[in-house]
Formats: C-alpha cells, sequence, structure tokens
C-alpha cells in the first residue's frame, strides 16, 4: 500500500519532465542547421532540418537578428514552401539582412573596410506536414516570450532534445529503483533488529507493513531484547 502511494507520487513528480520533454521536441520539429549570406549577397540561405517522421512542406518562423554582443537588432517573420523529407536538411533562400549596407553573416565573407556583422536567433512558429495540415508549436503561443534559441553552427541540430527524453526516462527508471532500495532497506532493518533482539521477524514484518517500519523500529528499540521463551 504504501509503495504504490510512493510510485504514485514519484509519478505525479515525473510527468511534468515528460510534459516538458515533449513540448522541447515539437519546437525543434524543424531546426536551422546553418545560415550562409556574405557580404554581396542579396540573399541568404539558411538550411532547415525535418527532425520530425513526417514529410514538411511548409515551414513558418522567426529569424531575430544580432549583434556580435547578442543584443537584438531586428526580426522579421518568413514562410517557406519546401519539401523536406524525414529526417533530411533542404536550403532555402530569403531576402538577405541589411543588404544595401552590406551586412553579413558573422560567418560568410565580410567587407574588408565597414563591415557590419551580425548573428541569428531561429524560432519555429508553425510548419505543414504532408497530409497533416499545419503544426503549431509552443512557440506560437509564447512568441513574446524571447524564448528564441540564438544559433551556433556548432549547436546540436535538434538530437538534443532526443536526449532529453531519454534522460527524463533514465531518471525516473533511477529514482523508481531508489526508493525500492529505501523501501527495502527499511523493512530488512525490521527483521535484523528483531532478530537481535529475540523476536519474531515474521510478526514484526507484518507489524511494520500495517503500522510504518519507521514506527516499527521505534517500538523494537523501547521493547527491548525477549526471553528465549517469549514469542514476539
Amino acid at each position: 500500500m504504501k509503495t504504490s502511494r510512493l510510485f504514485t507520487l514519484l509519478l505525479a513528480f515525473m510527468l511534468p519532465v515528460l510534459a516538458t520533454a515533449a513540448d522541447k521536441n515539437e519546437a525543434k520539429a524543424i531546426t536551422m542547421v546553418a545560415y550562409e549570406q556574405g557580404w554581396l549577397d542579396s540573399n541568404g540561405t539558411l538550411a532547415l532540418k525535418n527532425n520530425t517522421d513526417d514529410t514538411v512542406v511548409s515551414v513558418s518562423y522567426q529569424l531575430t537578428y544580432l549583434d556580435m554582443s547578442g543584443n537584438p537588432l531586428d526580426y522579421k517573420d518568413f514562410t517557406s514552401d519546401v519539401e523536406i523529407a524525414p529526417g533530411k536538411t533542404k536550403k532555402v533562400d530569403i531576402p538577405a539582412y541589411e543588404h544595401n549596407r552590406h551586412y553579413s553573416y558573422y560567418k560568410s565573407e565580410a567587407a574588408i573596410t565597414n563591415s557590419q556583422r551580425f548573428k541569428l536567433s531561429f524560432k519555429l512558429v508553425s510548419y505543414e506536414a504532408k497530409g497533416k495540415g499545419v503544426s503549431k508549436t509552443s512557440s506560437m503561443d509564447d512568441a513574446d516570450s524571447g524564448d528564441e534559441e540564438v544559433y551556433d553552427d556548432d549547436e546540436s541540430d535538434g538530437t538534443d532534445s532526443v536526449w532529453t527524453v531519454v534522460g527524463g526516462f533514465a531518471l525516473a527508471i533511477f529514482a523508481i529503483f531508489f526508493v525500492l532500495g529505501i523501501v527495502v532497506g527499511v523493512y530488512v532493518l525490521v527483521a535484523v533488529m528483531a532478530k537481535r533482539r529475540n523476536r519474531n521477524v515474521v510478526g514484526w514484518l507484518i507489524v511494520s507493513f500495517f503500522l510504518s517500519p519507521l514506527l516499527t523500529i521505534i517500538i523494537l528499540l523501547f521493547v527491548g531484547k525477549a526471553d528465549k521463551d517469549e514469542d514476539i
């Protein structure tokens, strides 16, 4: 009975963790894995990866342009009608940021003089899968939260969300075994104390099941050692 209560409490604790992991996984359904814009380019080129199990035919997203210190300069919303197979990456062209002023992405070719460099923050808004309509991500409902991810070419390509789910399950399994270890250990302690005090081990284990192991341990401390002819 008490063990089932512990499992119920543990499950209630883990559900928000798993729900958060699911939200993160949805927000990572489409990720940007690369961007290019030289100082003479009229278009920027970004690579979008489909991390879902469906073929994506349209992606809506928001790009926030940042200075080299990470301060926001501007933002723009885009919708790219592009077909991306599951697990694959496709490049799409978008209008270059501040083309007339020769801005360039910080990892692309820059002007020799008066170079203006920027970084990017990518936020997925929604995407449309073939035959499934539009899927709105959590970032759509929280568009003004400032929760964008600053993109860097060295960052993960979205598989980190999978590891978040795996880590959540691993944590749950570890917690279950940890709780089981404590429960079993307490009952073993009751049995050891009863045996050393010449008490009936089975009888005191039954008492501990109905009362509680901790209360039984306290009682055994007070009742002391029994004579050989005593039953309990």
